[in-house]
Parts: C-alpha cells; structure tokens; sequence
C-alpha cells in the first residue's frame, strides 16, 4: 500500500507542477485545480466479441481511489486526469456453462470462483462543464471522453478461500479502455460522477487452467461501470 501511494504521490507530482505552470500563465481562462477521488466500480469480463461469458453472478465489485487534476483552458472545455488504484475482474459459480468440463465432486457445485486484477490506472479525458447563469456557483452539469491506462499491481483467483492463483491464469500487464462519463459539480469543489470504460485490449488472453484441467483458450476484455466522488480543490 505504501508503494501505491507513493507511485500516486510521485504521478501526481509530474501532473500538477507543469499544468500549474501552464495555468499562471495563461490568465484568467485558464482554471487548474487538483483534488482526491474515491468511488465504486463494478466489472465483468467479456469475450472479444463483446458478449458476456455465460457465468452466474459474474459482476464483481471493487473499490477505487487516488488523485486528479482538472484543467480548463477554454470556454468549458478542458482536460481531466489522474492517478487511480483499482481492480477489475469477475466471480462466478462452478457449474456453470464455462465450467462444466470440472468435476463437481471436486469443487463443490456451491463454490464460487474469483478472479480480481488489481491496477495503477492513468485516465486522461477531455471533459466539458456546463456554466448556467445563476447557477454556475451551486450545480454545474459536466460530461467526459477519453482513454485510461491500467498497469497491472497484482491479481488473485481465488475458490471460495483458497487461493489457486498459481498457474492458473495470467493476466496482461497493461489493460486500456475508453471511457464515457458524466456528472455534476456542486458547491464549486464536490465532483459526483458516473461513467462507463470499454476495454479496448484484452485483460487475459491465455488458456484457462483450474485445477489441472485445462478449460481451453481464454480471449478477454473489460467492462467497468464506476462511480465517484472527489473534492477539488
């Protein structure tokens, strides 16, 4: 954990001072600020062609937090970026369809399989807030676009609470998404947003190994619905 907040520390460290610079010299049109985020993802893994793998409970929720920076340079428009941790990934019940080859004597046909990638992620969007006249001081819609980068920390798989991570499954160190997001800024400093990342790249393209039998070939991207809350500053 102290590494990851350091790596936070140290990116936000390169963000802010060069767009600060930027900002005090560009005058009154230009608005930087910088703040803290923390929220909720929820994440499936996909094959891809973009459908659902056909498990139960596939969702898996997760926790998200870290730094970000604003920067408006022109009329509304401006660019939003920052430093994240998060996971993604998927659960799911043996017995399903994509696990039928296992043998359910051996793992129980209740056991739930987890599978969690934890990442460093990078998003950098274009964003765009809306000011309305006489409100812009208490609500101001905003909608974004852009890519993230996501490097790999770490991951698990676990059955039920055992971990059978070890030659089971390996997952890319680098996982990119688009994403789609909108919210709303209130008091001037609360951020409250949603959005939605396609996984442009896959999260794991490798074959699937449980238990010693080989499920065949696993070809898989990310879809991550989150939901944040940051104070700007």
């Amino acid at each position: 954990m102290k590494r990851i907040l350091g790596i936070m520390m140290l990116a936000l460290a390169v963000l802010v001072v060069p767009n600060a610079m930027a900002s005090s010299k560009a005058g009154e049109d230009a608005k930087f600020r910088f703040g803290v985020k923390a929220g909720a993802n929820v994440s499936n893994l996909m094959t891809a062609d973009g459908s659902k793998l056909d498990f139960s409970n596939a969702s898996l929720a997760n926790f998200t937090g870290g730094v970000n920076i604003e920067w408006f340079f022109w009329k509304g428009f401006g660019v939003d970026a920052g430093v994240m941790y998060t996971a993604k990934g998927t659960e799911f019940k043996a017995g399903d369809d994509v696990l039928s080859d296992i043998n359910t004597d051996i793992m129980g046909t209740n056991s739930v399989i987890k599978a969690t990638i934890h990442y460093l992620e990078v998003p950098v969007n274009v964003k765009y807030k809306l000011s309305i006249k006489g409100l812009k001081e208490i609500i101001a819609p905003f909608v974004y676009v852009g890519p993230s980068f996501a490097f790999k920390l770490g991951e698990e798989v676990s059955l039920g609470d055992t971990n059978i991570k070890e030659n089971e499954i390996d997952f890319n160190a680098v996982d990119v998404a688009f994403n789609v997001g909108l919210g709303v800024e209130i008091i001037k400093h609360l951020n409250v947003s949603a959005q939605y990342g396609w996984g442009l790249g896959t999260v794991v393209d490798d074959d699937f190994e449980i238990l010693g039998q080989n499920l065949g070939k696993l070809d898989l991207k990310s879809g991550v619905w989150t939901v944040t809350v940051a104070w700007m500053y």
